[in-house]
C-alpha cells in the first residue's frame, strides 16, 4: 500500500515538473517572439518616412556639393562636389516623382532664391529657415512624430550650409569631407532598410541608388584618408 502511494506521488510530482517546464518553455518562446517582432519593427521603415528622409538627405548633398565645387581647394574634392550635384539632382527628381505617386508631400523642395546665378549658396534658403511648419498633414494627423523630426533635420541642413559657408581653404575641405563620410554612412543605412521595403516602388528606387551611394562612400572615404595625412 505504501509502495503504491509512493508510485502515485512520484507520478504527480513528475506531472508538475513537466507542466512547469512546458510553461517555462512557452514563456521563453513568447518573449523571444515578442523581442524578435520588436526588433523587426525597428528595422522597418514606412514609405512616408523613407521619402521624407531621403529628400532631406538628397537636397543636402546638392546644396553642399555646390559649395564644394566652388570653394574646395583640392581638385578631387571639387570634382566630388560636382558629382554630388549631378548624381543627387537626378536621384532627387526621381524621388519627387515617386513622392507624387505615393501622395507624400516632401519636407524640402528646391530653394527659391537660395542659389546665386553661378550656383553658389549665398545663405540658408528661406524654406529651410522655417522649421516650425508641418508640411505633411498625414504625419500630423497620425501623430507619428515625423513632423518634429523633419523640422530638426531641415534645421541641421541649414546649420551645415552656414558652417561650410563660414570656412575656407583646407578647413573647408576637411569639414566637407568629414560631413560627406557621415552623411553617406547614414544614407547607405537608410537605403539598405528601404531596399527591404514591402512597397515595390520604394524597394526598386532604393535598390537603384544604393550602389551609387556605396560608390560615393568609398570615394569620400579615400578623400578622408588623404585629408588625414
Amino acid at each position: 500500500m505504501k509502495k503504491r502511494f509512493k508510485t502515485r506521488e512520484i507520478a504527480v510530482v513528475g506531472m508538475i515538473i513537466s507542466a512547469t517546464s512546458f510553461n517555462a518553455t512557452a514563456n521563453a518562446d513568447w518573449h523571444y517572439a515578442t523581442l524578435t517582432a520588436y526588433s523587426r519593427q525597428q528595422d522597418t521603415i514606412t514609405t512616408e518616412q523613407f521619402l521624407q528622409q531621403a529628400a532631406i538627405a538628397g537636397m543636402k548633398e546638392v546644396l553642399t556639393g555646390k559649395l564644394a565645387a566652388d570653394k574646395a581647394t583640392d581638385k578631387k574634392i571639387k570634382a566630388f562636389g560636382h558629382m554630388m550635384v549631378d548624381d543627387h539632382n537626378q536621384a532627387n527628381e526621381e524621388l519627387r516623382a515617386l513622392a507624387k505617386l505615393k501622395k507624400v508631400t516632401l519636407p524640402m523642395s528646391t530653394p527659391e532664391g537660395g542659389l546665386r546665378p553661378d550656383g553658389r549658396v549665398d545663405s540658408a534658403p528661406e524654406n529651410l529657415k522655417d522649421t516650425s511648419r508641418t508640411r505633411n498633414a498625414g504625419g500630423e494627423a497620425g501623430n507619428t512624430g515625423l513632423a518634429p523630426k523633419t523640422g530638426n533635420a531641415e534645421a541641421e541642413v541649414t546649420h551645415a550650409i552656414s558652417r561650410l559657408n563660414s570656412l575656407s581653404g583646407g578647413a573647408f575641405d576637411k569639414a566637407y569631407v568629414e560631413m560627406m563620410v557621415s552623411d553617406h554612412q547614414q544614407a547607405v543605412a537608410l537605403f539598405e532598410k528601404a531596399a527591404q521595403s514591402s512597397d515595390i516602388d520604394v524597394k526598386k528606387y532604393a535598390g537603384k541608388y544604393l550602389p551609387v551611394l556605396k560608390k560615393h562612400l568609398k570615394q569620400v572615404n579615400a578623400l578622408s584618408g588623404k585629408q588625414g595625412k
